[in-house]
């Protein structure tokens, strides 16, 4: 058996971490980097690389992929997809489902480590009370690996109580996105609202951004639905 853990950086994928700290020799630690963290998600990834002797850096290409695929978001307009602009015009702003994003930045590439490094087993911090989740569960084999999902029926109090009986918890944990993968992300939007408070009020620079792109999906949605 070799095993592997996915780590974002969050409450979630730290809980994880510290039910296997006493066997970290033998599981190799996976962070996906999107190139786009907030100051504070890369002050817990570097106290985990501290404690991981097999700890794994995947620099992703989240800019080149957003260049090509478009801005995420959770309402796409289709004509304003790469694959709609084939049908209709070229459009100021391509638009990408945040599914999409999120999958090619960092699940399929995850995914592609393990296949290639010959992993059998995939620890991963996903909860079933969580709104977006996959539907795979604890026990189901993804393309020859076996997903571990320790915390699946914890609740996010019981996570937030057990990190915090090891660890100082970090004002992000309490956030609903704790991995904070991506500061400029656009969407999300209706779990995001305390994240880019946070960013606006500590990180104007990022905040400013995140707004311009957030304020080039709004147009394109809005032209889209005048049309």
């Amino acid at each position: 058996m070799k095993t592997a853990l996915a780590f974002s950086g969050g409450k979630d994928s730290w809980a994880c971490l510290w039910l296997n700290i006493d066997r970290l020799n033998l599981i190799t630690v996976i962070w996906v980097n999107t190139g786009k963290n907030y100051p504070e998600l890369l002050a817990t990834v570097e106290k985990a690389r501290a404690l991981c002797p097999n700890f794994v850096e995947l620099v992703v290409d989240r800019d080149g992929q957003n260049a090509h695929h478009g801005l995420p978001a959770d309402v796409v307009p289709v004509n304003w997809t790469r694959q709609g602009q084939e049908f209709t015009e070229s459009k100021s702003v391509t638009v990408q489902p945040y599914t999409l994003c999120c999958f090619e930045n960092i699940g399929a590439n995850l995914h592609r480590f393990c296949k290639e490094q010959g992993f059998t087993h995939l620890i991963r911090g996903q909860r079933s009370d969580e709104t977006h989740k996959s539907t795979a569960r604890n026990g189901s084999v993804v393309d020859g690996i076996e997903y571990v999902q320790p915390i699946e029926n914890w609740t996010e109090e019981q996570v937030l109580d057990f990190v915090a009986k090891r660890m100082p918890l970090p004002d992000h944990f309490q956030f609903k996105h704790s991995s904070m993968d991506c500061y400029d992300c656009t969407a999300y939007v209706k779990e995001s609202g305390d994240r880019i408070s946070y960013m606006k009020r500590h990180h104007p620079g990022l905040y400013s951004q995140y707004e311009a792109r957030k304020q080039a999906l709004n147009i394109a949605i809005h032209l889209a639905l005048e049309t």
